[in-house]
């Protein structure tokens, strides 16, 4: 079952060739159908707020936050349906540089590295990495997935059936579409975790750091 209907539109200049846009429309274009930026939406009404992450409310999905045992702060909020699970992390980018791309170099350097597998594959948002590492529990496999935005960047990480059934991986990349950020007018360095909270009555089981 899917959750959205994906909406279709003539956006303005998205036949405009690359080479001529700016990197703030690059990013624009690249991320029409969402996530938003709070700047994007008419009005929050109707959002559930975890601080600098707003969802709207979907029937049948499971949120809930982690929380670093070092800290004690929400370092993630996760979405969960049907057996897929779709993990969210904002953080704080510069105006003018993606971050996904040089975050997924990073990120496959240190799984293959550690000895796992990383297999790189181009999804909904882009590039994307289909990873499998091994855990005292067995082997996991993830699909790690980022979109940039105007001076913020989100990183996913889906997990569950949504990695091999195609209408389970459509409804978390339309849950991640679905978010908006409210990336704060608080100057913070590229790469910083923009904060995150609990609305009341929302589960945080502690989370080691990774």
């Amino acid at each position: 079952m899917k959750l959205f209907q994906s909406p279709t539109a003539e956006i303005p200049g998205l036949d405009q060739p690359e080479s001529s846009k700016t990197m703030t429309e690059q990013i624009s274009s690249q991320r029409v159908a969402g996530p938003k930026d709070i700047t994007e939406i008419p009005s929050t009404l109707g959002y559930i707020s975890f601080g600098s992450l707003l969802m709207p409310t979907i029937e049948g999905v499971t949120v809930r936050g982690e929380v670093s045992d070092s800290t004690g702060q929400v370092v993630s909020v996760s979405f969960e349906h049907d057996g897929s699970s779709l993990q969210v992390s904002a953080f704080a980018a510069s105006k003018s540089e993606e971050m996904w791309p040089d975050v997924s170099t990073q990120i496959k350097a240190s799984i293959e590295t550690s000895g796992g597998s990383v297999v790189e594959g181009n999804g909904g948002f882009g590039r994307q990495l289909d990873v499998r590492v091994a855990t005292p529990d067995g082997q996991k496999e993830m699909r790690f997935i980022g979109v940039d935005g105007p001076r913020w960047f989100l990183r996913g990480v889906i997990s569950g059936a949504a990695l091999t059934n195609q209408t389970a991986a459509q409804n978390m990349e339309d849950i991640f579409r679905s978010l908006v950020v409210d990336r704060g007018n608080v100057p913070l360095p590229p790469r910083e975790a923009l904060p995150l909270k609990l609305p009341d009555g929302t589960f945080a089981p502690p989370k080691f750091d990774i």
